[in-house]
């Protein structure tokens, strides 16, 4: 499935804002981006799908949306 994926914080310094890709799901996704840029690995990742912040691996259709951030930290 071909997706877009957006991404905010330290990993949009590492992948810059916005680019395409393809995957089936979540998982596979942030494999992949593990596996090409090393700079993520060891990194604790919040992912959203359409908007939607999720907590286990999710089947992606085509065109969605996936945004890729480090998790929220607050005082």
């Amino acid at each position: 499935m071909k997706i877009k994926i957006r991404t905010f914080g330290s990993v949009a310094e590492i992948l810059g804002t916005e680019l395409d890709a393809e995957a089936i799901d979540t998982d596979s996704l942030i494999a992949s981006l593990y596996k090409s840029y090393r700079m993520l690995e060891g990194r604790k990742l919040l992912i959203a799908v359409n908007n939607t912040v999720i907590q286990q691996n999710t089947a992606l259709q085509e065109n969605d949306v996936v945004a890729i951030m480090p998790p929220y930290s607050g005082g």
